[in-house]
């Protein structure tokens, strides 16, 4: 006997599917619908803050130029000059550097607004000022002019981390932060190119060949506070830090502060490679230092753990400095 015929469905049970399919679909449309929407929303909404922004920067310049008495860049630059100093000075009182520190984002705001008509205002009082003398104004007006045109403040900012305008140190390392937000790849290679070319006493002539450019300013020289510029190339992010900074460990002319930023940087970075070479640190340091030889000790346990003991508990039996085998029995965890 043949099987009976499947029966096919009746009308009523395809209701199902088609109510489904249909809130699916509506579901599908609505969410597409959404989402278009959304984008519009945020499309408008940076329009509206951009308007806003204009205005209030406009608004802001009117009265900082009613303030001052002169329209236009000049104001505001005469403006910058007023408070420039005061951000600098140990006298004044915590609610006055809160105000001066309003009024100077009020000054580059307005700035902001002028955008390029104000670049040539802000070269030219540049023009007239030294790095050394000048500093507490010239610092403030890389601000401005990265509000300006923050494109065109790139070569200025590199000519003056690489110490050929407006001699510095302290600018160079001002120039070096304002980079490093603007053009981080272009921050990373100037600043390892420095630490390559250049210690606490000068450049060394032979390194900087290979860069085929100017020499610095002498005047940009930092024979005190060289390690600053350890602590710029950190915060650049090279991808190339630790070789860098392996190769500053490695220069006997480097100050004993320069080399400690770097054996804490290469410590946190657990650079297995640096483990030579901060062991022949400690054993034949530039100059007899307590600290640095701390640093040493520290830097080794932080990269290699217990496998640093053996060096370690032989430098605590031979050092004649006490200091240096507490340090190491502290670090050891001996007698706690």
């Amino acid at each position: 006997m043949s099987a009976p015929p499947a029966s096919s469905p009746g009308p009523f049970r395809l209701i199902p599917v088609v109510l489904v399919s249909t809130l699916l679909f509506g579901l599908l449309g609505s969410t597409v619908w959404l989402v278009v929407r959304v984008e519009a929303l945020k499309s408008a909404n940076t329009a509206m803050g951009a308007s806003l922004d204009k205005v209030l920067g406009e608004v802001t310049r009117m009265r900082l130029e009613q303030s001052a008495g002169i329209q236009g860049p000049q104001g505001l630059l005469a403006k910058l000059r007023t408070y420039a100093p005061l951000l600098a000075s140990s006298r004044i009182t915590e609610p006055d550097f809160r105000s001066a520190q309003n009024e100077m984002e009020s000054i580059l705001v307005a700035f902001a607004s002028l955008g390029t008509d104000a670049w040539g205002p802000i070269m030219a009082r540049l023009a007239e000022l030294r790095g050394d003398k000048d500093f507490d104004e010239v610092r403030w007006l890389f601000r401005a002019a990265r509000r300006v045109d923050p494109k065109a403040c790139i070569p200025l900012l590199q000519e003056v981390l690489l110490g050929r305008r407006l001699p510095s140190p302290r600018l160079r390392w001002q120039a070096a932060e304002l980079l490093i937000d603007l053009d981080q790849q272009l921050a990373q290679n100037l600043l390892r190119q420095i630490l390559v070319t250049e210690t606490h006493r000068g450049v060394d002539p032979n390194r900087a060949q290979a860069y085929n450019g100017d020499l610095p300013d002498k005047a940009a020289m930092a024979q005190t506070g060289f390690s600053n510029f350890v602590l710029w190339y950190v915060r650049s992010g090279d991808p190339k830090m630790d070789e860098t900074l392996l190769m500053v460990l490695g220069r006997a002319e480097h100050d004993v502060i320069t080399i400690q930023e770097c054996l804490k940087v290469l410590a946190d970075r657990k650079c297995t490679r640096a483990v030579d070479q901060i062991q022949r640190i400690f054993k034949n340091p530039p100059q007899q230092n307590p600290v640095l030889l701390k640093h040493c000790v520290d830097a080794l346990y932080k990269i290699q753990g217990e496998a640093a003991r053996p060096f370690l508990e032989e430098a605590m039996r031979t050092t004649d400095v006490q200091s240096i085998a507490d340090h190491i029995k502290h670090v050891l965890g001996i007698g706690n």
